[in-house]
């Protein structure tokens, strides 16, 4: 049976919530002949979030919301006389699965980008990408230098209770906590006589330049194709409130807030999903492409009205294009499908660093810029329906809008499915069985972050009546697929506003 939901406060999950006292424990008890309680050891944490509205629309520049949630990484790091990197997780450890790794800070300085995505995908190695890669990360980009010997090594370890798989930014997690402790290590936010280091000052080292860096060792070095959200998210989230952003690339917004007496909750279908997958790899990619080819369209039609087109008029994403526009001009020039290498022909490539062209590969073009263009305006509206909601005195505006809320999360869901496709069987059922309880204060639902799996988000009344309905809805998709769903409820801090605390002397 899944944990049922209390009303207030939301509810404790089945694991800690707050990795960090399990992590000073278990290093005490199991690690102790790596770290010594008798000098300084650095403790980070960064949370997961529960994509509510945006997903995959960030690559594109659309607006997001995201929740921080309970669930979240910590990481401990200790200075080594050494010049090793050392690096443990507690989770693989769980597992049964190889735990460790070691490799030479030397090693690491004198490596590329593509060498150590190369070296880090192999099996059993590609969870170290996500560590050593903001160091690396922090290296190439001149924060410091790993060649000065002058600079030490490290050890590492990793306990997080964001579960795997689950869409619900895991990774972004455990970057964003690793990038933390390392920018507190080496005082990356004031000016370092003496240290092997650029002086940096605040303005540089900016929450979003953390947030720009660990998306750059998720893309480089992991090999995942992520946008900017998830470390934004992890790194700036306010508990409680909506994370928002535009992400062109990255323009933060004041928090969105959740109107009293409602809540938003996510649900573990327990379908895995992975951001390196081919799926939302070719579905980005495609995307991108539908972008170079509405542009060649409009240099076309300034051409024929004898204008030279000097500047792409959405500035590189699709969020700008005028979803009106779209479908009347556009769309009807863009091919269902085109293979890799018919585009590469046509149009050579496209503006997207994260993803390239696969000429053996077949991309569906209409359907992934239905998809972005159209998710765009849905995540301005849903925006607009929320502060409305909030806004409201009378109880009928007010339910009328998180109505119509709820109502472009369900399409959201729809396009997910059919236009992008991400979707999951397993996910439409829960989305079905949860809309099937709409009178008992459920709102809407969708499906989140990199989809094809993963988690469930829901707008739904604070009240036993719409727990409940959550709960029964949760036991039916049990009872028709055998996979127990796992309830995310809780909210917490990012990591820029919880900083970093030194345990020891």
């Amino acid at each position: 049976m899944p944990p049922a939901i209390p009303t207030n406060p939301p509810a404790a999950a089945l694991l800690p919530l707050d990795p960090v006292p399990t992590l000073l424990s278990r290093l005490r008890a199991e690690l102790a002949a790596e770290f010594d309680f008798a000098r300084p050891i650095r403790i980070s944490r960064a949370p997961g979030r529960l994509d509510v509205m945006g997903g995959i629309a960030d690559y594109t520049g659309a607006i997001v919301c995201e929740l921080p949630l309970d669930r979240a990484a910590a990481v401990a790091l200790q200075s080594r006389a050494d010049r090793q990197l050392q690096i443990f997780s507690f989770n693989l450890l769980d597992d049964n699965k190889p735990f460790t790794f070691r490799m030479p800070i030397d090693a690491l300085a004198m490596s590329s980008a593509q060498s150590l995505r190369q070296d880090f995908n192999q099996p059993g190695r590609h969870w170290v990408a996500y560590i050593a890669g903001c160091l690396f990360v922090l290296h190439e980009q001149g924060f410091i230098n790993l060649s000065d010997p002058a600079v030490g090594g490290l050890n590492l370890a990793i306990f997080s209770t964001v579960p795997l798989g689950a869409g619900i930014s895991s990774s972004a997690a455990i970057v964003v906590a690793t990038m933390m402790n390392l920018r507190d290590h080496f005082a990356l936010m004031k000016p370092s006589a003496g240290r092997s280091l650029r002086i940096v000052d605040d303005t540089a080292f900016s929450a979003m330049k953390l947030a720009e860096l660990c998306q750059l060792a998720e893309n480089q070095i992991a090999g995942a194709a992520c946008g900017i959200m998830d470390p934004a998210t992890s790194c700036l989230g306010e508990a409680g409130s909506l994370f928002r952003m535009i992400c062109q690339p990255h323009e933060v917004l004041p928090p969105l807030q959740i109107p009293q007496g409602v809540q938003f909750l996510g649900i573990n279908s327990h379908v895995k999903h992975s951001v390196a997958a081919s799926a939302y790899t070719a579905t980005r990619c495609a995307a991108f492409m539908a972008h170079k080819i509405i542009l060649e369209k409009m240099r076309q039609i300034g051409a024929a009205g004898g204008k030279r087109l000097i500047r792409d008029p959405m500035a590189g994403y699709l969020a700008n294009l005028d979803p009106d526009h779209y479908k009347r001009i556009f769309r009807p020039s863009l091919p269902e499908q085109i293979t890799g290498r018919a585009f590469i022909d046509q149009f050579t490539g496209t503006i997207d660093t994260a993803t390239q062209v696969d000429p053996g590969a077949t991309y569906g073009i209409v359907h992934a810029a239905d998809h972005h263009v159209l998710e765009a305006r849905r995540v301005k509206n849903f925006v607009l329906f929320l502060e409305e909601a909030m806004a409201a005195t009378d109880p009928a505006k007010r339910g009328f809008a998180l109505d119509k809320a709820g109502h472009l999360m369900y399409a959201s869901h729809q396009s997910y499915s059919h236009d992008a496709m991400l979707g999951a069987a397993e996910c439409d059922l829960l989305v079905k069985l949860l809309r099937a309880r709409e009178p008992a204060g459920l709102y809407g639902a969708r499906i989140t972050g990199g989809g094809a799996g993963g988690t469930v988000a829901v707008l739904a009344d604070q009240t036993d009546r719409a727990n409940e309905a959550i709960n029964e809805a949760m036991r039916d998709y049990e009872k028709q697929t055998s996979l127990k769903p796992q309830l995310f409820s809780g909210s917490s801090a990012g990591a820029w506003h919880t900083g970093t605390a030194v345990v020891g002397p």
